[in-house]
Formats: C-alpha cells, sequence, structure tokens
C-alpha cells in the first residue's frame, strides 16, 4: 500500500518514530564528540599537571641512573593510574633509565601520548614519555550517549504523544465527523475509499458534496423549468378553456333562449316532442361544459369559495324541486328525510352545495329505474352537518368503487352511450366537498343502491327570529313595463333575449357595442342595463366605467352582466368597473326576469339604500 493511502495516525506516528531515532542519534553523537574533547582536554590539563611534578620526583633517579628504583617507582605509579598503559624515562644522551609497560604504536587511536621534561633544579636532565588508555574513557563517554538517548527519546515520543492526543481530539476527530456529515448531505451516493487517509477522504467527500450540490442545482433548474412549463401549461389550459367556454356559450345563449321562447309557443304535439328533445340536449352538454369547466378551474386551484349564510334545509328542498318533472315522470319518488331544524343557517358556499347536491341526486335519478331516491340531512357531531343521497337503483361494483370519483370514469363506454354524460360529476363533487373541507364517502351494492354520504364541517346555528322573519317577508319584485338598454353584438342572442324581455312587458332599446350604449344613454333615459362583455369597438368593461362617469343617471342606474366570459376573474373585473349583478350565458328566461326584477326600482350598489 502506497504511504499516502496510509491512515494520518500511522503516517504520525512512523514520522515520529523515524524523527525521534534520527535526533536521538544525532544528539548522542554531538554528545560523544564534545565530551570526548572535553575530557581529553581535562586529561591533558591533569597529565600536564600531575606527571610534571612526578617528573621532578624521577629527576634523582635519572641522575643517578638507578633503573631499578625508577622501574619500582613506575610500577607503583601505574597501580594508581588504571589507565595508564606506558611509561618510559629518558636521559639527556636518549638512554631509556626507565621502563613500564608496552609501547603502544604510535598511530594507535586507543592511547594518548603525553611527553614531559625531568627537570632538576630548573635544570632538564631527561624526559618523559607517558601513555594512557582510552578504553575507559570511551566507555564513560558511551554510557553517557546512551543515556542521553535515552532522554531525548522520552523526551521526544512524550511530547509526540501528547501532540498525538491533541491532534486526535483538536484535528483528527473533527476532521472524521466533518467527512461523515459531508456525506450524509451528499446522501452517501459513492462509498469512500477506505484505503485513504482522513484529509483525501475528507477531500473527496468535499468533492462528492460539490457534484451532488451541482446535480441538486441542476436539478432545481430542471424542476423550475419544469414548473414554469407546466403554469405556462395551465396558464394556456384555462385560456383556451375560457376561450371555448365562451365560444360555445354564445351559441348555445341563441339555442336555448330559442328553445325556451318555442316552447312558449302553441306547437303541434310532434313539435313540441321536438322541442323538448332539443332542449333536453341542449341542458345536458351545458351540464358537461360546466363540469369540464369546473372541473379545469378545481385543477389549477383557480375556483374561489364564496361563502354565506343559507338554510341547508331549503337548499335541499330546492334541489329536489329541480328533479320532480323527471322522477314523476320516471315513476320514481322523490323524499327529504330532514332531521334538522327548518330554520338552521350554515355558513358555507352555497352555490358549490348546490352543485354537489344537485350531481348527486341527478346521478342517483339516472341510474334508478324504479323505487325511490331520498335525501337525508342530519346532524353531525362535534359541529357540521352530514347529508346523505341513497337510491334504489343498479348499484356500482366493488372493482370501480376505488375509481368512481375519478375524472371520466365510467364502467365501460355503454354506459356513456345509455346513460349520458361523461363521467365528471362525481369527480368535481368529490373535489368540491374536499374544497369546502369536507369528504365525498360511497357504499354500494350491485341491483341494491346506493348511498353518497357527505361530511361537512361549517358553523350552524339559530338565526335571529326577526331577521329571519324579515326575510321571509321579503316581497317579490315583478317584472313590470320598465325600460331596458340592451348591448348585445350577436344578432342571435339579441334577437333572443329581446324577445323574451319584450313577451314579459318590458320596453328594450338594443345597442350593438360600447359606444352606442354610451350615446344611448347620453340620449335617454333607461331604468336598466343588461350589458355583454366582449363586443367590438368598445367591451363592456370600458363602457361601464365610461356610463359611470357620464350623468347622473349613469352613476345610480343598475348594469348587470349578460355574458359568455364566467371565470371568477371576468366577476370579480365587473365588481370593480361598477356592474351590479352577473347573469352566465347561456342564461333561461326564469333566470333572466328573476334577476332584472329582483333590480327593478334599484339603483346601483353604491347608492341603492
Amino acid at each position: 500500500m502506497k504511504f499516502s493511502r496510509l491512515p494520518l495516525w500511522f503516517k504520525y506516528v512512523t514520522l515520529v518514530l523515524l524523527l525521534t531515532a534520527g535526533l536521538s542519534y544525532v544528539a548522542g553523537e554531538a554528545i560523544r564528540s564534545f565530551e570526548k574533547r572535553y575530557l581529553e582536554q581535562q586529561l591533558d590539563n591533569q597529565i600536564k599537571s600531575n606527571f610534571s611534578a612526578l617528573a621532578t620526583t624521577f629527576s634523582g633517579d635519572v641522575i643517578a641512573k638507578q633503573s631499578g628504583d625508577l622501574n619500582e617507582k613506575l610500577e607503583q605509579l601505574a597501580v594508581h593510574y588504571p589507565d595508564l598503559c606506558y611509561v618510559s624515562i629518558l636521559n639527556n644522551n636518549g638512554l631509556e633509565v626507565g621502563q613500564w609497560g608496552d609501547r603502544p604504536h604510535d598511530d594507535n587511536p586507543m592511547a594518548l601520548n603525553f611527553t614531559n621534561n625531568v627537570q632538576h633544579n630548573s635544570e632538564r636532565v631527561g624526559s618523559m614519555r607517558i601513555s594512557l588508555s582510552k578504553k575507559h574513557m570511551l566507555q564513560e563517554i558511551n554510557m553517557h550517549v546512551e543515556k542521553m538517548r535515552m532522554y531525548t527519546a522520552a523526551t521526544l515520543l512524550s511530547l509526540a504523544g501528547l501532540i498525538y492526543l491533541l491532534s486526535q481530539v483538536l484535528i483528527i476527530s473533527p476532521i472524521s465527523r466533518i467527512n461523515q456529515r459531508l456525506l450524509s448531505l451528499a446522501h452517501a451516493e459513492i462509498k469512500l475509499n477506505r484505503g485513504q487517509d482522513e484529509l483525501t477522504r475528507l477531500d473527496n467527500s468535499v468533492g462528492m458534496l460539490a457534484q451532488h450540490i451541482k446535480k441538486q442545482e441542476d436539478r432545481e433548474i430542471e424542476l423550475d423549468q419544469a414548473r414554469n412549463a407546466a403554469v405556462a401549461a395551465n396558464v394556456a389550459k384555462s385560456q383556451f378553456i375560457a376561450t371555448m367556454s365562451h365560444e360555445v356559450r354564445t351559441p348555445m345563449n341563441a339555442i336555448m333562449g330559442a328553445l325556451d321562447i318555442l316552447k312558449e309557443e302553441k306547437l303541434p304535439t310532434h313539435c313540441e316532442t321536438l322541442t323538448e328533445m332539443a332542449d333536453d340536449a341542449a341542458n345536458l352538454l351545458l351540464s358537461q361544459l360546466n363540469d369540464i369547466l369546473d372541473y379545469s378551474k378545481i385543477d389549477v386551484g383557480a375556483l374561489k369559495l364564496e361563502e354565506t349564510e343559507f338554510d341547508i334545509s331549503e337548499l335541499g328542498r330546492s334541489v329536489l324541486g329541480l328533479f320532480e318533472a323527471s322522477a314523476r315522470e320516471k315513476g320514481i319518488t322523490l323524499t327529504f328525510d330532514d332531521e334538522l331544524n327548518h330554520r338552521f343557517l350554515a355558513t358555507s358556499d352555497k352555490g358549490k352545495l348546490s352543485q354537489v347536491l344537485t350531481n348527486l341526486v341527478g346521478n342517483a335519478l339516472k341510474f334508478t329505474k324504479e323505487g325511490e331516491v331520498e335525501l337525508v340531512m342530519t346532524h353531525a357531531f362535534p359541529k357540521g352537518v352530514c347529508i346523505q343521497v341513497r337510491d334504489s337503483g343498479i348499484g356500482i361494483e366493488e372493482a370501480y368503487q376505488s375509481i368512481i370519483f375519478e375524472p371520466f370514469t365510467q364502467k365501460d363506454a355503454t354506459f356513456s352511450r345509455k346513460y349520458g354524460g361523461v363521467g365528471m360529476g362525481l369527480a368535481i363533487s368529490s373535489k368540491l366537498v374536499e374544497l369546502l373541507g369536507g369528504e365525498l364517502t360511497l357504499n354500494s351494492k350491485v341491483d341494491v343502491g346506493s348511498e353518497f354520504m357527505i361530511q361537512l364541517p361549517c358553523q350552524m346555528h339559530y338565526p335571529e327570529e326577526s331577521n329571519y322573519e324579515a326575510e321571509q317577508r321579503r316581497p317579490y319584485r315583478p317584472a313590470r313595463e320598465t325600460s331596458i338598454l340592451l348591448v348585445e353584438d350577436n344578432p342571435a342572442n339579441q334577437l333572443v333575449a329581446r324577445t323574451m324581455l319584450e313577451r314579459s312587458g318590458f320596453n328594450v332599446v338594443t345597442a350593438n357595442n360600447g359606444k352606442e350604449a354610451i350615446e344611448a344613454i347620453s340620449k335617454e333615459h333607461y331604468e336598466m342595463i343588461l350589458m355583454d362583455l366582449q363586443m367590438p369597438e368598445m367591451d363592456g368593461f370600458e363602457a361601464c366605467e365610461v356610463i359611470r362617469t357620464l350623468n347622473e343617471q349613469g352613476r345610480t342606474l343598475p348594469i348587470l352582466a349578460m355574458t359568455a366570459n364566467v371565470s371568477d376573474q371576468d366577476k370579480e373585473k365587473c365588481k370593480r368597473v361598477g356592474m351590479d349583478d352577473f347573469l352566465a350565458k347561456p342564461v333561461s328566461k326564469k333566470r333572466m326576469i328573476d334577476v332584472i326584477s329582483n333590480w327593478s326600482g334599484r339603483k346601483h350598489l353604491a347608492f341603492d339604500a
């Protein structure tokens, strides 16, 4: 294994050991050299001092040439100086007069040689040569060197151990923890090579984290692009659906309005039948169009709640009233089991709850051949209401119950051909109930019937007696001979609306766009304006803003939008520019007359007391 891949602790220990060995060796050799020089210098000084005195004591024997006495004295000298290995005394003639030991070679590294004069009364009478062995001195030096090496190594190893412990606590352990955290941040997508040191692994972890962050940034860019594309697609879809809705509603208004007018005529029986068939088909087409538009709004989160207080029992009766004729025709009994107080007020979105109940009761009636359809309302605790729609119809197989609330879902193609519809009603009902904060569930058995149950949390309370009675006594405003300005650019819709109004006793003046409406208001007095929104030259929004600033009549008379633009944005814009009410095309004669009657004799909201 390469040294670079070894762990930091192993590298550290190896380097410390090598450094300790090196420093110990260098320190020992330095001490050896110093001590050797020091001891040799000390020995030289000692020899010169001691043996100079000895040489003087030998002067008499040298003069007397007493070799025996000299040799005896030299032996005694050797006893006192263990390192002495050779002594020789010469006279002035160079003759050896005394000697002890074996003379070493001049180049012997283990010997120290000294020469000193032998004097008598300050006169040289001979010379003395001394050789000392270095053996004991070197042994002592070596012993000192080994001790110093041991002390140095122990000191260095202790210091290294302390540094290692500190580095483990302060450096290596934090590095390992940082490394693990980096890996966790990077979700450990790549396993690190354990044959690497901590710093290399840390470097690799940082690299992997950088790659992970780069991937995350790239992913976020992709998600942002996808989100923008989805938002753009939703906007485009909403715009497309709104445009198609307008384009379909505009001719549908003429068709359904014309059928309303024909139904009032005295027609042959077969013509009445054909008219009823056409009216039913038009209403079915409108219902499917509304379902698709509503689901698209829910899908993009554009559907808003409009909470009001309303009599929920009365709402149930109104919904059942819509189906009385068709139920009577099929021989099916419609019943309402109201366990709530009739005057119990609920706070929720009345329109959306009405749409859900209409879908559920309509479906129950559609799939029931005989028996009954029952609407049940009870209290739900701790607060709210439980609404059940039961039928004795064909039921739903268990395999299809889990997908029944998905859009465009029907059992098979024969259902669509036999019963009509596109499978949107239950999907929309489920979404609307969820939007209201409730839950829609199903319990069904084949050939026994189905029960749809709504658990709806909402504030419920008894109304104040005086307010409720006043509401009940509100007088109905009947249609009367009222002058109405009808602003409509489509000739067919203009003809249908004008015919409906005139047959109801209203005086009608028509204008083809906003400019003509402004001119008409400037010249004549009208009690009300029915205003289309999308028109050439000047649309209904701009015309309304101009009329509100035109004169006293323009500031006070009610302006009612009658348009195929049915989006929430269009409704809000109508309010902003000063319109008082909203009629969505296709509009029935009954709906038109009811709204007009409500505003007959009243002023614009800003002035209506």
